[in-house]
């Protein structure tokens, strides 16, 4: 469904940014752009140490502040994107007379929009958005004070209502979440579509519609030539008769493909059920015990059998896979921590 998919809400907010100006209050005549304070804040978000080649004491994300959300993100969108002229046929612009150089209507934005993006943990819609606001108020308000203070309406907002209100106001549906946590496949149960009646009904109609027009094409030509004996009369009959019962055939087929139709509806609306290990303390979990199973596979190397069961039991010691608390990987960091066992 919309918003919540497999166990994950996916959150989408376009807020506008302000397009007025704002004074320097400290050099008389100099203004500052919003837009322009914007993208400099965002350029020196602290993004944690997500590469290799981070510095060892790089400011982690404010995002990992918060076990919940899997990925986030900022992008300023200052208008769409151009897609080039109108193409037309080459001989017809001829004819026309159309000037391949004079300019054709661009789309463009009445004001720029601050695009946050993020996928968070959710095991049901009512709740997730509202844990998730609240977390991020409580983690990093300073930080949203500032992005958010330069978009329209977020002046006076000082609080974690206020806070998820905004969100609220300015989230737009996301209709095509990705998610993808189901390694082997997703088990659907129910892999027909059940149309119940509606496939006998239908044919009926059907059949019943072409009798019908059949019934009317023969009493058309009687009465073309005049033909007035008890088939005639039976045959007109049948014509009138079949107006109603064509009508009610066609509307209850009607009803029941709007039935069906509902349901098929009803059944996209239902988010995917929650992958096993798909929240984000497993995930990190999986990626902490990944990292150290590659160091663990190459030392253990030309181990014999006994040697081998043994070192394996001081990794699983180590790493504790079962216990998605501790150690384990650090939200917003590549490199998981160390983990010794015995060799």
């Amino acid at each position: 469904m919309p918003n919540l998919d497999g166990g994950h809400y996916f959150l989408t907010v376009l807020a506008p940014i302000r397009v007025d100006i704002m004074i320097d209050p400290d050099e008389i005549g100099r203004s500052r752009s919003h837009r322009q304070l914007l993208a400099q804040k965002l350029a020196l978000l602290a993004t944690g140490k997500q590469t290799a080649e981070s510095p060892p004491n790089a400011r982690p994300s404010p995002f990992s502040l918060n076990t919940l959300n899997h990925l986030a993100r900022f992008v300023i969108i200052h208008g769409p994107a151009f897609n080039g002229r109108m193409s037309s046929d080459a001989l017809v612009s001829a004819v026309r007379t159309i000037n391949p150089l004079a300019p054709q209507p661009v789309d463009q934005l009445g004001t720029p929009f601050l695009l946050f993006a993020a996928d968070i943990d959710a095991q049901a819609e009512g709740d997730a958005l509202r844990a998730y606001t609240d977390a991020l108020w409580a983690t990093m308000k300073r930080d949203l004070v500032i992005i958010f203070g330069h978009c329209v309406g977020f002046d006076g907002i000082d609080s974690a209502d206020g806070f998820h209100a905004y969100i609220k106001r300015c989230q737009i549906e996301t209709t095509m979440p990705f998610n993808d946590y189901w390694p082997d496949g997703l088990d659907v149960k129910v892999k027909k579509l059940e149309i119940g009646t509606l496939k006998p009904v239908g044919i009926a109609t059907g059949g019943a519609i072409i009798i019908w027009l059949a019934v009317l094409l023969l009493h058309g030509v009687f009465a073309v030539f005049g033909v007035h004996n008890a088939f005639a009369q039976w045959v007109a009959t049948a014509a009138t008769w079949g107006v109603a019962v064509v009508s009610l055939l066609v509307i209850l087929t009607l009803l029941m493909a709007w039935s069906l139709y509902r349901k098929v509806l009803h059944q996209g609306m239902t988010p995917f059920p929650t992958a096993p290990g798909a929240d984000l303390p497993s995930v990190l979990k999986s990626l902490f015990v990944q990292q150290h199973f590659t160091r663990f596979a190459i030392e253990a190397q030309g181990l014999d059998d006994t040697a081998l069961h043994a070192r394996f039991g001081a990794f699983v010691s180590a790493v504790k896979p079962d216990d998605p608390a501790e150690p384990t990987q650090q939200a917003g960091e590549i490199q998981a921590p160390a983990a010794e066992w015995a060799r």
